[in-house]
């Protein structure tokens, strides 16, 4: 079965938030996370939805304590996020 992270960002600077998220791709595959699509908010194009699909749970959990992703975040700026987890149907 096939998983995946989604996760709703919200931030002050778009542009500051990807430039940081995509600077981290190598990284995440370390802990088995590969990038899925990102949706933009039609309304609002600040928000986004992120898909990130995971080997495993577990392991992919590590990088959000990784240092590497904790620079990632202050250099995104503010950004507000909310997590989900998902069990994707092939």
């Amino acid at each position: 079965m096939k998983q995946a992270i989604l996760i709703r960002v919200s931030p002050e600077n778009f542009d500051q938030w990807r430039q940081a998220h995509d600077e981290c791709m190598q990284a995440r595959l370390e802990y088995g996370m590969t990038d899925g699509p990102v949706y933009r908010d039609e309304i609002d194009s600040n928000i986004v939805l992120v898909q990130l699909n995971v080997e495993s749970m577990e392991k992919a959990s590590g990088w959000f304590k990784d240092d590497r992703f904790k620079a990632a975040v202050q250099r995104a700026g503010k950004v507000t996020r909310e997590f989900w987890n998902a069990t994707l149907k092939e």
